[in-house]
């Protein structure tokens, strides 16, 4: 499945991207770029009715907590549980991570996570971020238990 959130759903996007899913989000979209990514295949998330309208391929969220936002798109297509593509895209431009390079990860992330995570740590190969399983990591992963994923 792939996604385009409209500018009231960034938070949203971003714990699709958590789940492995192809989320596009931007804070305003240039005239007829919405209409460009659906007819591309994108289900359209929106918080406007009016553009929920335009749209057959979109789903209208009318909740205000991400937990509520991503079950309200649950319940409509029934979102993976299978972790085993979380935390395979970049949470800021949405590029699939690779695994990183030593050299360029020792350069780059706190010694600590470089030696204690040294075959975990992954790179986004568009905005050059580097991602690793830490803490905050643990805590993602509680709350999408929580919220029932």
């Amino acid at each position: 499945m792939l996604f385009v959130a409209d500018s009231m759903l960034g938070k949203l996007a971003r714990y699709l991207r958590i789940m492995g899913y192809d989320t596009i989000y931007q804070k305003s979209y240039p005239y007829q770029r919405l209409s460009e990514l659906v007819m591309e295949g994108r289900i359209l998330l929106t918080r406007t009715h009016s553009t929920y309208r335009l749209y057959s391929n979109s789903i209208f969220i009318d909740n205000d907590l991400v937990k509520d936002q991503l079950k309200v798109v649950d319940s409509i297509l029934k979102l993976t549980r299978d972790r085993r593509d979380w935390f395979s895209r970049c949470l800021i431009c949405n590029s699939s991570l690779s695994k990183a390079d030593g050299e360029a990860v020792r350069e780059n992330v706190p010694d600590f996570v470089f030696f204690h995570y040294p075959e975990r740590i992954l790179f986004c190969p568009t905005c050059k971020r580097f991602y690793w399983p830490g803490t905050h990591r643990e805590r993602m992963l509680e709350g999408f238990k929580d919220w029932g994923f």
